[in-house]
């Protein structure tokens, strides 16, 4: 690429520190003209790679701040070409100052995401991996940078090159035998070549499940309140969120219908849901209500049930009778500041619930509530660092589909007795698809689709 482009690479805001980024043929003589060195005359070409030089930055005989440079020479550089970083202090109008400098020397504006894209191309990095730096800048979740970070490292490259040489590996076998059939050669059998086109495909619609999961528990995690009525669940909701948003009332039923509200919980984006006390009643929408509570019990990551331990039970009986509700849930045992002498605090692990936690909290005092979300947020950290989970964007999932496609029309044309002429060609198809998720793209179009997500300075 013949010319140099620039932008400001950190975050938009004021900060201790600023990063204006150059990369191109001339991103060396551009940045230079505004280096003054402290050492007096230093000339261009004392200027080595990967040393940072403490000089001003200047736009003429005006000073504009003390900065540090840092020159990286291609290939050995992110981009693969000529690139240079000015680290600045940190103020927007500083920076904004000191890049119009560069561009008056010469430099082009950056568009979005061209450094990586220009790291691409030049073949730095692949098109996983690019896709993956895009989300590890964008991560919501800790969960979600991890499955950006094993992308970036090159998961996804390795899983793809592997499926690809078990594709060629299946191709040369049926070419040899269309090219070699009247020879005296023996080939694999019928069956043993479905079987390898079976696994290759089970591959693929196994990979697309597990991205399938992960993307419903990127989106949210949803954390479910359930219990009778007036146990304290709308109260509890609302102390955990730290505002009202369920309706607090003496009543039984209040709630009518589940109420939802999303939010970070220790950075994890969830989906906290207040449901209708449960119980038996001749209402007719208070039991539609308590229907749809169940369902979203049944249904949540994170199940909470709330039981208030202010009223006289037989805790052994009602263990019993919610013995599915209770195991693996998180039981808050809520009004504990006024707790009734029935209650037996060791009630579950008399029961030996498998995964089933309980903790003493009081909705008045605020007692326990910390634990509460501590045990929350284990829970959801439970699902989170499962190895199951994969992350695919969705041109890989489109294109790992097309290879499922091709893959079960091929194993239907050999059932159907078609020769190896025949169904090759829908291995060809595969191996093509393939070649994509690695970044064996042409189109601008796509390459324009991808980076136009990042920011400028990436």
């Amino acid at each position: 690429m013949a010319d140099t482009i620039a932008a400001i690479s950190t975050a938009s805001g004021a900060g201790a520190i600023g990063i204006l980024r150059l990369s191109g043929p001339e991103a060396l003589p551009i940045a230079y003209r505004h280096l003054s060195f402290f050492e007096g005359a230093f000339p261009l070409s004392s200027i080595k790679p990967r040393n940072a030089y403490t000089c001003r930055f200047v736009d003429g005989e005006k000073k504009l701040d003390q900065v540090v440079f840092i020159y990286f020479a291609g290939p050995n550089s992110f981009t693969g070409e000529d690139l240079c970083e000015i680290h600045t202090h940190g103020n927007p109008i500083l920076l904004r100052e000191a890049l119009e400098c560069l561009f008056r020397s010469g430099a082009r504006p950056a568009k979005q995401g061209e450094f990586t894209k220009r790291a691409f191309l030049n073949g730095k990095i692949d098109l996983n991996e690019a896709e993956a730096i895009g989300r590890i800048i964008g991560a919501r979740s800790r969960f979600e940078l991890e499955l950006a970070q094993k992308n970036a490292f090159g998961e996804i490259s390795r899983l793809a090159s592997n499926l690809r040489s078990q594709l060629i590996s299946l191709k040369a076998e049926c070419e040899a035998e269309i090219d070699f059939s009247t020879e005296d050669l023996t080939f694999e059998s019928l069956e043993e070549r479905k079987k390898r086109i079976r696994s290759i495909s089970d591959i693929c619609s196994n990979l697309l499940k597990r991205s399938s999961d992960t993307e419903t528990l990127l989106e949210r995690s949803r954390v479910v309140l359930y219990g009778e009525p007036n146990t304290g669940k709308s109260s509890l909701m609302n102390l955990i969120l730290g505002r009202d948003r369920s309706i607090i009332s003496e009543i039984p039923g209040t709630t009518r219908d589940y109420i939802s509200e999303d939010f970070l919980l220790s950075g994890v984006p969830i989906r906290l849901i207040d449901t209708a006390g449960v119980r038996e009643t001749g209402d007719k929408i208070e039991k539609m209500g308590i229907e749809r509570s169940e369902k979203e019990f049944s249904q949540a990551d994170v199940r909470l049930f709330v039981i208030d331990v202010s009223q006289k039970n037989d805790w052994d009986k009602f263990a019993e009778e919610n013995r599915s509700k209770l195991e693996g849930a998180i039981v808050a045992a809520n009004k504990s500041d006024i707790r009734d002498q029935s209650w037996d605090s060791q009630f579950i692990l008399k029961k030996n619930y498998p995964g089933t936690v309980l903790v003493e909290v009081s909705c008045k005092s605020k007692q326990g509530l910390d634990t509460l979300v501590s045990e929350i947020s284990t829970k959801l950290q439970g699902l989170e660092s499962s190895e199951d989970y994969v992350l695919l964007e969705e041109r890989n999932r489109f294109h790992f589909s097309s290879i499922t496609r091709s893959l079960e029309n091929c194993l239907t044309l050999i059932e159907e007795g078609a020769p190896a002429e025949i169904y090759i060609k829908e291995i060809d198809s595969a191996l093509e698809q393939i070649g994509e998720v690695n970044g064996r793209v042409d189109t601008e179009e796509i390459l324009g689709r991808i980076f136009s997500k990042f920011c400028v300075g990436k």
